[in-house]
């Protein structure tokens, strides 16, 4: 029972990689990969590609003084 519970509470934690590995693992409402190796390949791939993602700024730094004008 308290190894259940301990499982809901990682599960709970880490819910965005849990839908990551569903995403893709299931399209459409049918299994398209069960090979764990090329799961987890793929999560790896997101998992890069969203840092990345997250390094680049979308909104640029104010210029300063642009106000005082």
């Amino acid at each position: 029972m308290a190894q259940l519970i301990l499982l809901e509470m990682i599960l709970l934690q880490n819910i965005y990689g849990v839908h990551t590995i569903l995403d893709e693992m299931v399209f459409g409402g049918q299994v398209v990969e069960t090979s764990s190796s090329e799961i987890m390949k793929a999560v790896e791939e997101i998992s890069k590609l969203e840092a990345a993602s997250n390094a680049i700024t979308l909104i640029p730094k104010p210029a300063s003084g642009w106000r005082s004008r």
